[in-house]
């Protein structure tokens, strides 16, 4: 793909100078990219552009991927007009929730051991996905940078990098011996957005990692998606640059690949991860019980939830959706 890239920027550029030294339009490359994503009037402004937004503006349109955008317009549209996911809610079945308070002592004890092993191997990982700015805390600051108000001025990212080497040492005691060294460091997966990466990065490396080996803490981006109408057009934030916005926690996955944090988990020997976000103070990060009971039932996929106070308390809940799966 980097390959197939390259070769529309070089064939772009050579074709912007001949067409721009015959006064015409955008590159013939980028004219035809644009017109099968029926984004032709990204370069409405094309004559009002110097060489420098010109260029700019191609390299941009050439790593949008407008036709993906396009076609998560029409599936959407699809699905709406087919009323797909408009069926009234199921609740889950008894049978896909455990009850902690349900669990025996020794069962507990049973999940929380094969919890601690595997995070002792190094087989546990953590995803945070941090990419939010603190504007609804009154501060332009990344999330897990803003002060909490303790009497030490702990932040987010000071806790959780606690609670992890917390974690880890006594993971090492419990499959070790007690007082072990930790073996295996618990990998960190921090996803985060351009406007919020430098200012983390230096905040970790101004607090020495919180203890943590650097080497453990792995930052990386999460993707962007062009900004559109209802309608699917795609909007510009100048006439020379298309307007975009962080594509959201759903991202994780394309971000996990493209970045080579999967790559890492692979070498690492990581099978399981742990994911949340960055503004859940109270997160029980990697929690063993969790672990050891998903390793053990073999699911794919565990999550954790508190059951409601009161049938009209307003909080999310998980439930069946139309194609059978809970969510």
């Amino acid at each position: 793909e980097k390959a197939h890239r390259g070769g529309i920027a070089s064939h772009a550029m050579a074709s912007m100078a001949e067409d721009e030294g015959e006064g015409k339009g955008p590159p013939r490359a980028i004219q035809d990219l644009l017109k099968e994503a029926g984004q032709e009037r990204v370069v409405r402004f094309w004559g009002e552009l110097s060489d420098g937004e010109r260029r700019a503006l191609c390299d941009q349109v050439e790593s949008l991927k407008l036709g993906e955008v396009r076609g998560y317009l029409d599936a959407a549209r699809e699905r709406a007009l087919r009323g797909e996911g408009q069926g009234a809610p199921e609740p889950v079945g008894a049978d896909q929730v455990c009850s902690r308070s349900a669990l025996s002592a020794d069962k507990r004890e049973e999940y929380v051991a094969e919890g601690l092993g595997l995070i002792a191997e190094g087989k546990v990982g953590v995803v945070l996905m941090a990419g939010g700015q603190g504007t609804r805390l009154g501060t332009k600051l990344p999330k897990g940078c803003v002060d909490l108000g303790l009497s030490d001025s702990r932040t987010l990212f000071r806790v959780q990098a606690e609670r992890i080497s917390r974690l880890q040492s006594l993971a090492a005691s419990a499959k070790f011996g007690e007082g072990a060294e930790v073996r295996n460091p618990v990998m960190w997966y921090i996803m985060l957005s351009d406007a919020m990466r430098a200012h983390t990065e230096r905040y970790f490396r101004e607090n020495s990692y919180f203890g943590l080996n650097e080497s453990q803490v792995r930052m990386f981006n999460q993707g962007k998606l062009p900004c559109v109408t209802e309608q699917g057009e795609v909007l510009l934030e100048s006439r020379g640059k298309v307007a975009e916005a962080p594509d959201g926690n759903g991202g994780i996955y394309e971000a996990l690949l493209v970045s080579g944090c999967l790559q890492s988990m692979r070498e690492r020997g990581v099978e399981y991860v742990d994911c949340y976000c960055v503004d859940n103070l109270l997160a029980k990060i990697a929690d063993p019980l969790l672990v050891g009971y998903c390793s053990k039932f073999g699911a794919d996929l565990g999550c954790r939830t508190l059951a409601k106070s009161s049938p009209n308390e307003r909080v999310g809940v998980f439930v069946k959706s139309g194609g059978g799966g809970v969510g």
